[in-house]
């Protein structure tokens, strides 16, 4: 058994993140989630994290919406930038994720590996597991 977990971002997450954070951002903030450090569980293995965009701090930047319960493997599923009109993450946004979470939480690592050959899922890096 392997002491890391793979870190993915969803396609989706991908276009929006593009010109917002680089791998190397979510890298840290998926090393930072394996230790405990996130702003909310939202529940069904969904965290809500705070990621710093270049040049300014966390509480400036950006929020994302995590899957962090599968045994081998995160997933970034949803971003927002924290000055985009409106408060949070909608429930519907919050409901939807849960949903993809959940599915992305129970799959096999050759199914993951699959989704990544589809285009579905972009690897991103190895982190260290919470031990």
């Amino acid at each position: 058994m392997t002491d890391q977990k793979r870190v993915f971002k969803t396609k989706t997450f991908d276009r929006w993140a593009k010109k917002l954070l680089g791998d190397d951002v979510l890298c840290r903030a998926a090393r930072e989630i394996e230790q405990g450090l996130f702003e909310a569980d939202l529940g069904g293995g969904i965290c809500k994290k705070r990621v710093a965009m270049p040049g300014m701090g966390k509480s400036g930047g950006t929020r994302t919406l995590v899957a962090k319960q599968h045994a081998a493997a995160i997933f970034f599923l949803l971003g927002r930038e924290k000055s985009s009109p409106g408060t949070d993450f909608s429930d519907a946004a919050v409901e939807a994720v849960k949903l993809i979470g959940a599915n992305l939480q129970v799959q096999s690592l050759s199914k993951i590996d699959e989704m990544k050959f589809d285009g579905f899922l972009k690897e991103i890096c190895h982190v260290q597991k919470n031990q």
